[in-house]
């Protein structure tokens, strides 16, 4: 009987830990998205997308081709919001991360990333946040997370890169 409770308590808060994990990664991914991030990431892409299209050039790599190399961005993607998680994870609380969501999500925090798009209001809103312990702890992180996120940055991208030369190849197109 022992045994069997132990057993049940150990499977319960597993369950539990992998639920909160799995909340956190969606909940870093949600801000992610919000703060424009994965959107600057996915114009990276298509940067080096375009990029390669000219490295290869001579190599009338057909459309059809280009169409499948691109299948791999939605994957790619994924890969870096996960990364992107693990520096999160570092830095901030679930707490902290859900404020952050809550932030992005009000007008001030949508207008924030906006050129001239603030109100006194918002501003008044932003600067009330910045005060907090989250609001804090982000100011007070910007260095190191940063520099996680520069390591992330290159990691990826010269991981992709590297991703989308090996397909290329394998489909019989080298540079």
């Amino acid at each position: 009987m022992k045994n069997i409770f132990t057993l049940l308590l150990f499977l319960s808060v597993s369950v539990t830990s992998f639920a909160q994990v799995d909340a956190y990664s969606e909940d870093v991914k949600k801000c992610v998205i919000s703060n424009g991030t994965m959107s600057y990431y996915d114009d990276v892409m298509e940067q080096m997308y375009q990029m390669l299209k000219v490295q290869f050039t001579d190599k009338k790599v057909p459309d059809a081709i280009w169409t499948e190399v691109k299948k791999g961005k939605s994957v790619a993607m994924d890969e870096l919001a996960q990364m992107m998680v693990s520096a999160y994870r570092g830095h901030f609380t679930h707490e902290d991360v859900k404020k952050m969501n809550t932030l992005y999500a009000s007008k001030a925090g949508k207008s924030m990333f906006k050129k001239d798009g603030l109100s006194e209001g918002d501003k008044v809103i932003l600067n009330e946040f910045y005060k907090s312990d989250t609001g804090q702890k982000i100011l007070g992180s910007q260095d190191s997370m940063n520099e996680s996120m520069s390591r992330i940055s290159e990691m990826w991208s010269s991981g992709v890169y590297r991703g989308v030369i090996a397909l290329l190849s394998e489909k019989g197109y080298n540079l």
